[in-house]
C-alpha cells in the first residue's frame, strides 16, 4: 500500500505503530475504537514478520517517510536476555546495536519501551512504581492483585471485548499512568534492568489529553 500523497508529504494525521507483540496491536486498535477524536485518524499498527532490532529499525525508517509519526513500541525484556548470553563483539551486542538504532531515528519517529513488557503500562495505571519484574508473568501476577485486573489475561478476547475492552478499562485512570510512565524517568541503556515506561509518548505524539481524551491543537 503506497500511503504517500501524490506530491510526495506525508499524510495528515496519519500514524503507524511498529510493535513487537500483538497486545501493542490490540492497545492502539482499542484506543482509537473509544477515542471520539480518533476517528478520523488512521492508527496503523505494524507486527513485523522478522523481529530482529535492525529489521523493526528499517521498517520504521521507510514508514516514517509517508506517515506524520511512526511509534516503535518494543518490549525490553527479550532485549536485556540475550544481552546476558550475548558472547559476541560487544560493540554488536544487543543493547548496543538498540542504541545505535534509536540515535539513528527520522525525527517523527518516536521510540517507546516497557521494561520488561506492555503489561508494566498496564501496571502503571494501579501503581507507581519502577521496581524491576523479571518476566511479563511476574508482572501479570502483579496485576491479579488489582481487583481491576484480576482477571487481566493477554488474549485477544480480553483486550478487544465489546463492552470493557482493556482501553475503555484502564480509561479512568488514564492521567496518572501517563504521570508514572513519566516517573520512571529516562531511558537507561547501561542499566535496563529497572521498570521503565514510555508510553506516554504515545499519547502526547498523537495530541491526546489525558485528562479529557480530545486531540489538541496540531
Amino acid at each position: 500500500m503506497n500511503n504517500r500523497q501524490q506530491n510526495g508529504q506525508r499524510l495528515r494525521n496519519s500514524f503507524a505503530c511498529v510493535v513487537d507483540g500483538e497486545t501493542e496491536i490490540w492497545y492502539p486498535n482499542m484506543l482509537k475504537r473509544n477515542e471520539p477524536s480518533m476517528k478520523s485518524i488512521s492508527i496503523r499498527p505494524e507486527l513485523p514478520q522478522k523481529k530482529t532490532l535492525e529489521e523493526q529499525f528499517k521498517q520504521v525508517q521507510t514508514l516514517a517517510e509517508s506517515y506524520t509519526a511512526v511509534f516503535w513500541i518494543i518490549d525490553t525484556d527479550t532485549i536485556i536476555s540475550n544481552e546476558r548470553t550475548f558472547a559476541g563483539d560487544r560493540n554488536k551486542s544487543p543493547r548496543v546495536v538498540l542504541k545505535k538504532c534509536v540515535s539513528a531515528l527520522p525525527d517523527n519517529a518516536i521510540f517507546i519501551a516497557n521494561t520488561p513488557c506492555f503489561e508494566f503500562w498496564v501496571l502503571l495505571h494501579v501503581l507507581k512504581t519502577s521496581m524491576y519484574y523479571e518476566t511479563g508473568a511476574d508482572v501479570i501476577e502483579q496485576l491479579h492483585k488489582f481487583d481491576l485486573l484480576k482477571d487481566y489475561s493477554k488474549t485477544r478476547k480480553y483486550f478487544t471485548q465489546e463492552c470493557n475492552d482493556i482501553y475503555k478499562r484502564l480509561k479512568p485512570y488514564l492521567e496518572e499512568a501517563i504521570a508514572n510512565s513519566k516517573a520512571t524517568g529516562e531511558f537507561d541503556y547501561e542499566n535496563l534492568e529497572k521498570g521503565f515506561c514510555s508510553m506516554h509518548k504515545l499519547f502526547s505524539g498523537l495530541g491526546l489529553d489525558a485528562e479529557s481524551g480530545q486531540m489538541g491543537n496540531k
